[in-house]
């Protein structure tokens, strides 16, 4: 299981950002961030911009939140690809 960040662009919603978080992210760091949700595995976030602020912390990544709506997910690792 990866934890992600997928951005889509506001006008096109065509996917733009697809960001993995470093393996250090857990499910009670994604809890602490948008709830304790009881489908937070499964489900995708939207991210606001103060929890947007958090994330791209830990991305050292610089966002765009007026071009770019934001959201977290869990991603199955199975097949190695990111």
């Amino acid at each position: 299981m990866i934890w992600v960040v997928l951005g889509f662009d506001r006008n096109s919603d065509s996917l733009v950002v697809e960001q993995e978080l470093p393996a250090s992210f857990t499910a009670d760091d994604a809890a602490r961030l948008v709830g304790p949700h009881p489908d937070l595995i499964g489900s995708s976030f939207p991210l606001a911009e103060s929890q947007l602020a958090a994330v791209s912390a830990l991305l050292d990544v610089r966002a765009d939140p007026d071009r770019i709506a934001y959201f977290l997910e869990a991603q199955d690792d199975a097949w190695g690809v990111h």
